[in-house]
């Protein structure tokens, strides 16, 4: 029944009808633009010139909202097609950077991190942007929190947030109305946080319930000093304010209040999973979660803000983006451009809230379909948009060419702390001597 609800939600979001695109796993090249030609003069197609662009991304055939949107853009502008390029979800960063290291003539390129986004910028295999946006009147970096200018390199633009996330704390209403203890609330110190853990965990065994739960990521502890801007994965003097955080996660895992990470390892165990069945009262997770709670959940739950060691409350979001770029080696860059303008505007925004994703792009529309979440999803609580509607967005990880590499590191130090291998002081220093070696 949710489902079909969404389904409503979203053709509603959309008020078009569709026409249908093409879908590709695997087309082979289109041709190269004639000798002579640059990108831009082969791209520009006239208004009753026929395109097609190639679109690069993962997960087009399970999901809806992806069809939707690009299927509404091809009745919007008629000239031009798209031809969708999917890839395996686990493997897109590394295929993707493959891809385009071969010259893959892909239009519209979209990435699942900042990471690889700055590896293929550091290879010459993204085009900048800044022509586009600038030069177009109805574009305004404005509408997307300042996290355009944080997708940029060098001075330069690469990309436009298609998603972006706010890391939260999503709690189950309905354990804590039971338990007699208050919701989790904005503004909590660590200490805070411990303490409700503590207070929600019971039982033992089976039918053990954690106060709360913490994934495997190395960003589900850095995330917490990422978002008060104590730390920087560029800079290795801000990598000591890690330990007090590390140090929190240690002891809440040392007392049962969560799950052991390396069990949590060697059994693959998803946090949905675990929130679905009750097993945890609290869960620190992106705003993609929303969209996941609205399909599954048959429990009330709210959200508030990050709990930190800097008394921050819900004036800054920290998340990963979901950028869409343009390919060096495009053929139809400007029809490209249009593609990228609407999908990431606010058609496509509306689109993307409609199922409860967190669109890249900011406005009073996009607020209120969060708003009225709600009234067709009887266990989401009101007033979603006081955690998306924020000036002050952090990206979870900048951007920086040696940020690949950055980010492996920080992995596996972070394993072994969680391990017990290293202590939180042992695996800081081994982060900031391994970084300072990239150097």
């Amino acid at each position: 029944m949710r489902k079909k609800i969404l389904s409503a939600v979203l053709a509603s979001a959309l008020a078009v009808s569709v026409l249908a695109g093409c879908a590709s796993t695997g087309a082979a090249p289109a041709a190269a633009p004639a000798d002579g030609a640059s990108t831009e003069e082969a791209a520009a197609p006239a208004a009753d010139e026929q395109v097609t662009i190639r679109v690069a991304l993962w997960d087009y055939s399970n999901t809806e909202y992806y069809k939707a949107m690009f299927d509404a853009f091809s009745q919007a502008h008629p000239n031009i097609a798209y031809e969708v390029v999917e890839f395996p979800a686990d493997e897109y960063p590394t295929t993707i950077k493959t891809q385009l290291a071969g010259n893959q003539n892909f239009d519209v390129v979209f990435l699942k991190d900042l990471p690889t986004m700055s590896a293929l910028i550091a290879g010459g295999h993204l085009m900048e942007l800044d022509q586009f946006m600038d030069g177009d009147p109805d574009f305004d970096k404005a509408n997307y929190s300042g996290l355009i200018e944080q997708l940029g390199q060098g001075g330069k633009s690469y990309g436009v947030p298609f998603r972006k996330d706010n890391n939260m704390i999503f709690y189950n209403k309905d354990m804590f109305d039971a338990a007699g203890v208050p919701y989790p609330e904005d503004g909590m110190t660590m200490q805070d946080y411990y303490d409700l853990a503590e207070k929600m965990t019971s039982g033992s065994g089976n039918d053990k319930v954690y106060g709360a739960h913490m994934h495997t990521w190395a960003s589900n502890v850095s995330i917490y000093a990422r978002r008060t801007e104590e730390f920087n994965q560029l800079d290795t003097s801000t990598y000591e304010s890690l330990i007090p955080y590390y140090e929190t996660m240690l002891a809440m895992q040392d007392a049962g209040y969560i799950q052991d990470y390396g069990a949590l390892k060697s059994g693959n165990i998803h946090y949905s999973g675990v929130m679905y069945n009750h097993q945890a009262a609290m869960l620190q997770m992106g705003t993609w979660f929303i969209n996941m709670l609205v399909e599954n959940a048959d429990f009330h739950w709210g959200v508030c803000a990050l709990p930190n060691n800097a008394g921050v409350g819900n004036e800054k979001a920290v998340g990963g983006i979901t950028p869409v770029t343009i390919g060096a080696y495009a053929e139809h860059p400007e029809a490209a451009w249009e593609f990228i303008k609407y999908v990431c505007g606010e058609e496509g925004a509306k689109v993307l809230a409609a199922t409860g994703i967190l669109p890249g792009y900011g406005s009073d529309a996009i607020n209120e379909i969060f708003d009225k979440i709600p009234e067709t999803n009887e266990f989401a609580p009101e007033g979603l948009s006081k955690y998306i509607n924020i000036d002050n967005y952090v990206v979870e990880f900048p951007m920086s060419e040696k940020a690949g590499d950055i980010d492996t590191i920080l992995g596996e130090e972070h394993s072994a702390i969680m391990t017990g291998t290293e202590t939180p002081e042992e695996g800081v220093k081994n982060m900031i001597d391994r970084v300072n070696a990239l150097q």
